[in-house]
């Protein structure tokens, strides 16, 4: 009867039925979504937005601001006298173009290129090699695992400290061996000597960036399908075909992160190395953040030291610029199925 009805009203009516009505829980789940009127697609977003608006202030006052401040700072005449007052006059590139007479400069950029390249490979290849020795568990591991970390437990204040210590001369933990040892009575002043502190400061920032290096090698290694491993072991792989066909090929973007990060934080070194020698003797450890500082806080020449900060910024964006086109056409799921003809190399050169 209820059927009836319905036909007849929608006969009476000339509309016609819809589907449901004329077939009784004919209707899908899809079906009777698409009946709900939908939502504006932009409706979710523009909610969105207040929560936002906290984030985007923080953003602005502690990093928008400073930032701006720095760039006008570069590009404006500022001084000891100005630099509280006001009244900064406009200087256009006139800071930059002063940069190659300052003192220092000239061996600043000497230092900073012995200083990443002695910094940068030995921690990347240290670290590296410890994350692929350390990934299987064992109690041994275990304990060196926790020993990579041990840098990382002290403040750099505190260590740059201790290699005071060690390398001080004439009282030094070294200059102590030294004479303990017989090797002679005139010790080797390390920290005074131009080669010998760059050494030392090259030593700590090694040792203070081994542990960054092991982290996210070993992350990114514990990401690799274990199966691979597991059939170049039974192909008769050693670990070196294994190291260089199947693992550095699945680590490309965690081995570039690595060192983009490395370089940015090895430019922006500073605190040890002012503790240890302030850039001396004679600008031997001169690097961009001492500069920077020494025309800033000790020569009150704060335009000069804002655009030697800036100089900084725009190579850490170039390098920036390099790495994200370089990894932004690969992702390690273009490069997974690369592996088998890996492992098909593998077994033809264990074959």
């Amino acid at each position: 009867m209820a059927r009836q009805l319905v036909h007849d009203d929608a006969v009476v009516s000339g509309r016609k039925r819809p589907e449901a009505a004329r077939r009784p829980g004919s209707m899908r789940a899809g079906q009777a979504l698409r009946l709900r009127p939908r939502r504006r697609p932009g409706l979710r977003k523009t909610r969105a937005w207040p929560f936002l608006i906290p984030v985007v202030l923080w953003i602005i006052l502690m990093f928008g601001y400073p930032v701006f401040e720095t760039v006008r700072m570069a590009l404006s005449y500022v001084n000891g006298t100005n630099f509280t007052t006001g009244g900064w006059k406009f200087a256009g590139l006139a800071n930059f173009r002063a940069l190659p007479s300052l003192q220092g400069w000239h061996l600043m950029l000497r230092n900073t290129v012995i200083f990443l390249v002695a910094s940068i490979v030995p921690q990347f290849i240290i670290g590296g090699l410890l994350a692929v020795a350390l990934t299987e568990k064992s109690r041994l591991r275990r304990w060196g695992r926790s020993l990579v970390l041990l840098p990382w437990l002290f403040p750099q204040v505190a260590v740059a400290t201790v290699f005071l210590w060690m390398f001080a001369s004439p009282a030094g933990l070294f200059d102590s061996l030294y004479k303990s040892l017989g090797l002679g009575h005139s010790v080797p002043y390390f920290l005074q000597t131009s080669n010998d502190a760059l050494i030392v400061v090259i030593l700590l920032n090694i040792w203070i960036g081994i542990p960054f290096n092991y982290l996210v090698i070993q992350s990114g290694l514990q990401g690799i399908p274990t199966n691979l491993h597991e059939a170049a072991l039974i192909d008769g792989a050693g670990w070196w075909k294994e190291l260089t066909r199947i693992t550095i090929p699945l680590l490309r973007e965690t081995l570039l992160t690595v060192l983009l990060l490395g370089i940015m934080g090895t430019l922006n070194v500073f605190g040890f190395v002012w503790i240890l020698t302030q850039g001396g003797p004679a600008d031997a450890t001169m690097l961009p953040g001492l500069l920077a500082y020494t025309q800033a806080f000790v020569d009150f020449n704060y335009g000069q030291g804002a655009a030697v900060i800036l100089g900084v910024v725009v190579v850490l964006l170039c390098i920036a610029g390099m790495f994200l086109l370089v990894t932004r056409s690969k992702s390690r799921d273009e490069r997974a199925p690369r592996a088998l003809p890996a492992l098909e190399k593998t077994q033809e050169a264990s074959a």
